[in-house]
């Protein structure tokens, strides 16, 4: 007959063939523990409303309040799983409401927590439907995981109400498209205007954004307006960088008078090759980089009427634009060359706008405006906590 050996007589090797799988093991405990979780909920109640009628069970007491009303049983979603007949009393004279469950609640606060922030990760509803089914084992509808997104309403208007405690002494100012499903059942345009924040230590922070149907000066104003109404100091900003929409520069002017306004280099040039011949392009870029690349403003004017030169004779109108809106274009010269590069396009925060645009590509059109709200607001937190954690390198000094 085999004897078994001892613990001590075993290999390292054999002892572990005996150790069982990790899902295994998890999966072999996932009854008991979700047991034990329902034993806890339910003795939990029982003395919740032992204190309510100021009475145990069957006691005769002149200071009872109510008397028990039976049970009934409901099923409650929780993190191991789904107790499916959880037991919870009942008054006779008024409604008893278990402490740690919102009224109606079909999952525990924390199931649903996990999933409000999947969503805000960047999952979509469908995703986080799936997520929740891997979770605890219980299918959720698409449907179900929206009616759970909408509590974050509370939190997206907080958001847009929040102090600006952030000391921003540059803005760039931009606008992104979306297509949000109208009441009548119709996609429609609006845009979503966004303001930047840099300090003078190369710290970020997406300040607030705002939902429009055009880049007009009121649009703007509305913005930039709570931005100051909630604590952004406005003689603290020295210069706002956005791109030709006209309305933004009105609204910066009303919104900070002492803060000059630089064109965006990135778009002007974009602008200006696209109406130029293939074979034009080219030369033309280099002379352009010659004037945004200098080191000094006056090297810059320098730059420019060279380039006119060269350009003016077969693109009178380009050129004329361009020299239009030098003064602006030429703005961030007035600051220290180190923070030059960051600060004459408007390219930080387009690159937020492309991980916006990731989360919103699957979506398609947007199911309504509220809805743009809290998928924009979830970018939003995850953009800022990684711009907390990576101030731009070039910001070495107070500027």
């Amino acid at each position: 007959m085999a004897t078994v050996p001892g613990l001590t007589d075993r290999t390292p090797a054999q002892r572990w063939v005996e150790v069982r799988d990790e899902n295994a093991l998890w999966g072999d405990l996932r009854p008991e523990l979700l047991e034990a979780v329902k034993t806890i909920l339910e003795a939990t109640m029982e003395d919740e409303l032992t204190a309510g009628v100021m009475a145990d069970r069957y006691e005769r007491s002149s200071t009872r309040l109510d008397h028990r009303n039976g049970i009934y049983r409901r099923m409650l979603v929780t993190e191991l799983g789904a107790i499916t007949d959880l037991r919870v009393p009942r008054r006779r004279l008024e409604p008893y409401r278990p402490s740690f469950l919102a009224p109606a609640a079909r999952r525990t606060a924390t199931v649903d927590d996990v999933l409000r922030r999947a969503f805000l990760r960047g999952l979509s509803t469908r995703e986080t439907a799936a997520l929740a089914e891997t979770l605890t084992g219980v299918p959720l509808s698409a449907a179900a995981v929206s009616r759970l997104v909408r509590r974050l309403d509370a939190q997206v208007a907080a958001f847009h109400r929040r102090p600006v405690t952030f000391p921003a002494r540059y803005l760039l100012l931009d606008g992104l498209w979306v297509s949000v499903r109208r009441s009548d059942g119709r996609a429609s345009r609006r845009v979503i205007l966004a303001a930047y924040g840099i300090d003078g230590h190369g710290r970020r922070e997406l300040l607030d954004y705002r939902q429009a149907v055009a880049e007009s000066t009121a649009a703007w104003s509305r913005l930039l307006t709570s931005l100051t109404e909630r604590g952004l100091d406005p003689d603290g900003v020295v210069l706002a960088v956005a791109d030709g929409a006209d309305g933004i520069a009105a609204a910066v002017a009303e919104a900070f008078p002492a803060a000059a306004l630089q064109r965006c280099w990135t778009h002007r040039v974009r602008n200006i090759l696209e109406a130029l011949p293939l074979a034009e392009r080219r030369p033309c870029l280099r002379g352009l980089r010659s004037i945004y690349r200098a080191r000094t403003r006056r090297a810059a004017v320098a730059a420019y009427w060279r380039w006119a030169k060269a350009w003016r004779p077969r693109h009178p109108v380009i050129v004329r634009r361009l020299e239009r809106d030098l003064d602006d274009l030429l703005a961030v010269f007035a600051l220290p060359e180190h923070a030059r590069a960051s600060l004459r396009t408007t390219n930080l925060i387009e690159r937020a706008f492309r991980e916006f645009r990731r989360r919103l590509r699957p979506v398609g059109c947007l199911a309504d405006r509220r809805s743009a709200d809290r998928i924009l607001y979830g970018q939003v937190l995850r953009l800022n906590e990684l711009l907390a954690r990576r101030p731009l390198a070039a910001f070495t000094q107070e500027s």
